[in-house]
């Protein structure tokens, strides 16, 4: 019993060795199917690093800092400064910042954003060596125009919409035709401010010599007096 048992065992391992082997021969003539890393980069679609993209066309930045993603992030990892402008009453971003050593690629602030500014991308090489070097700034999560680009085709996100012309230089421009379409209206505002404006001097004159006038006749009886003194005094003379 004690050789039979040996025997089979050995026929097993034997049989086993055969498999082995088989898909040694079997592999050795057929083209490798592994990718050298890093000198050729896999072509993923994982959610990756996350990066804030530009507009493909105009180079604009799309952040609006809304602060949806600041506020649906979990980890409570993405920290935006902003402040309203005076001229546009407009929030305008200041600062974007991104804590990778707490973000666990969820997602849910590349779903949110209403312009598909931030956005993951396959980058998935993150290592450093020191938990600060993981927070990314407005200037390191900023992709350049190609980069957008190619982000906006392989995730088929539509491109944003042009922002609308300011309204100031557009009733400029409005005006001038009105004014040019209508000569005869402008000329007749025109007459009627020398008008006003002659009706003015005439007035100011007309104060002016209302107010010499209470001088003359004061001075008019003093000379009158003195004439008389002097004829007073020729006449005893005489």
């Amino acid at each position: 019993m004690l050789a039979l048992s040996l025997v089979t065992r050995a026929k097993d391992s034997l049989y086993q060795i055969c498999r082995g082997l088989k898909t040694v021969a079997m592999h050795t003539f057929r083209e490798p199917i592994t990718q050298v890393y890093p000198d050729k980069m896999p072509d993923t679609n994982i959610r990756g690093r996350l990066a804030l993209a530009v507009n493909p066309e105009t180079s604009e930045h799309l952040c609006i800092s809304c602060r949806q993603c600041e506020r649906v992030c979990p980890d409570k990892c993405i920290e935006i400064t902003a402040h309203k402008s005076p001229e546009t009453n407009k929030l305008e971003l200041i600062e974007f910042k991104i804590d990778h050593g707490l973000c666990m690629f969820c997602g849910l602030c590349a779903e949110v954003c209403p312009t598909s500014c931030i956005i993951n991308t396959n980058d998935f090489e993150m290592s450093e060596y020191s938990r600060e070097a993981l927070v990314y700034d407005l200037r390191k999560l900023t992709l350049s125009q190609e980069e957008s680009r190619y982000y906006f085709d392989r995730k088929e996100i539509p491109l944003p919409k042009p922002k609308p012309a300011k309204a100031a230089p557009a009733a400029a421009g409005a005006a001038k035709p009105a004014a040019a379409g209508k000569p005869e209206e402008a000329k007749s505002e025109s007459e009627a401010k020398v008008a006003d404006a002659k009706a003015a001097d005439a007035k100011d004159a007309k104060e002016v010599k209302q107010a010499d006038e209470p001088e003359k006749q004061t001075a008019a009886p003093e000379e009158k007096e003195e004439t008389e003194n002097k004829e007073g005094s020729d006449k005893s003379k005489d």
